[in-house]
């Protein structure tokens, strides 16, 4: 029983998610790195995307990032927009964001011209709705 055990416990090593390449003085230790995904079109986001920075560098026009309709406590996301274009972040359930003065939002997003670029929100879920927050000193726009 303990040898399937240590078995699965193989499959975890910690060096799979470390960089541990590229560091010629051992003081300066390993690098975990962020994921980040460069989007240039609408994207539905997946579950498994949750912990990853979107950026949209390079898009060209307005883009949507569509959040999953499953509700799954401790999923989070973070949108960078890269770009002079309008970015929403919509709730895969209608009414189910809680965001800047607003209990039932269906999303939010960076649509004020001018106050774009370099806008970071984030999405975290509590397992019963999203929570999104403007990170940045931009402007935010509530979607209802």
């Amino acid at each position: 029983m303990l040898k399937s055990a240590n078995q699965n416990v193989d499959k975890l090593r910690i060096d799979t998610l470390l960089d541990l390449t590229g560091h010629a003085d051992p003081d300066d230790g390993p690098q975990i790195l962020a994921r980040v995904q460069v989007k240039t079109a609408d994207y539905t986001v997946l579950l498994s995307d949750s912990g990853t920075f979107f950026t949209t560098y390079g898009d060209t026009g307005a883009i949507i990032f569509t959040l999953p309709a499953v509700l799954k406590k401790g999923f989070f996301a973070y949108f960078i927009q890269s770009t002079d274009q309008d970015m929403t972040i919509t709730a895969g359930t209608v009414d189910t964001m809680i965001t800047y003065n607003d209990l039932t939002a269906d999303g939010i997003a960076t649509s004020t011209a001018n106050h774009q670029i370099g806008s970071l929100l984030m999405v975290l879920c509590d397992g019963n709705a999203y929570h999104g927050f403007n990170l940045g000193g931009h402007t935010l726009t509530v979607n209802t």
